[in-house]
């Protein structure tokens, strides 16, 4: 094994235990409960216009590169 695998593989196994660790404490009401919540429902983008922009955008990363 080089240096890399056991750095960047004990960096994962790191973050994993970081997660897991921290994923077991639960938000508190107050930050749950709040009167100025972001309202998920309401869309703000069309997903439209983000597929036809991601289209736009393919075409002319491939006309570049051709």
């Amino acid at each position: 094994m080089d240096f890399n695998t056991l750095l960047f593989g004990g960096l994962s196994i790191l973050s994993l235990a970081v997660f897991f660790y921290l994923s077991r404490f639960k938000a508190s009401s107050r930050q749950t409960q709040r009167e100025d919540r972001i309202d998920w429902s309401s869309r703000q983008f069309s997903l439209w216009k983000v597929f036809l922009c991601c289209l736009v955008a393919a075409i002319g990363v491939a006309f570049l590169a051709a």
